[in-house]
């Protein structure tokens, strides 16, 4: 009788145990908001970051840039309003080269894809102005139309709101170097935190720009908040 007295008791301590949540933190809870209203907390944010790491890759073609190059991808850091240094994937005349980009302020050095060598640039290219308030990737969400919310997913380690919506292309101006279409339809998925509301994935499918394939998307990555950043000029 003891022995199953005993057996009985270890049983409702474990069944009591089950669906329990150790560490309530764990469970997240999801504000009830319209996907405009979550637009409307994610952009201030953007002018509060003093630096952030990004990735932009591209499926089904190139933009067209500076110097005859067709960028596929690039990644860097920037610390606003004015530094920017990436790495630049790209096509010139038919092959695939990679070069490097710095700007502080107006001056923008890039790497020759010939020799390697730091070169001022002289053309009206700047990509700082994809993260700037008035022309970059905050215009961009603040300029998309027929938005709705989809399921929450994980993008980086961080629970996010998923919102679908529809663009044009002149919004994207800046992504496209300066060379976007006017009236084209681009549609847009956009990723924003629900703890912190930033903004963390982009993806844009259409084309931007007249000379570029049909169905081309393009998929832009924040992360590393305020992280200590150092961006110089070379020498």
């Amino acid at each position: 009788m003891k022995r199953i007295l005993l057996v009985s008791l270890i049983l409702a301590l474990l069944l009591g145990g089950c669906g329990k949540d150790e560490n309530p933190s764990k469970i997240q809870s999801i504000p009830s908001l319209t996907a405009e209203e979550i637009i409307a907390k994610a952009s201030p944010k953007l002018d509060s970051l003093s630096s952030f790491h990004f990735k932009l890759s591209q499926k089904g073609g190139g933009t067209p840039i500076t110097l005859g190059l067709q960028m596929t991808g690039a990644s860097g850091d920037i610390a606003p309003p004015d530094k920017l240094k990436m790495k630049i994937e790209a096509k010139w005349v038919g092959q695939f080269v990679e070069t490097d980009l710095v700007t502080v302020g107006k001056t923008t050095y890039m790497t020759n894809p010939l020799n390697g060598k730091w070169e001022t640039l002289t053309e009206d290219f700047n990509a700082v102005t994809l993260f700037q308030p008035n022309t970059g990737i905050k215009a961009v969400m603040e300029s998309a139309t027929d938005l709705s919310i989809l399921d929450e997913e994980s993008v980086g380690g961080a629970l996010c709101f998923h919102l679908k919506g529809m663009l044009v292309s002149e919004a994207l101006d800046a992504i496209a170097a300066g060379h976007a279409a006017k009236g084209l339809p681009v549609k847009s998925d956009i990723w924003i935190g629900v703890d912190d509301f930033l903004l963390r994935k982009v993806v844009l499918e259409g084309k931007i720009c007249d000379d570029e394939n049909e169905g081309i998307i393009r998929t832009l990555e924040l992360s590393q908040f305020n992280e200590p950043v150092a961006i110089e000029l070379p020498d």
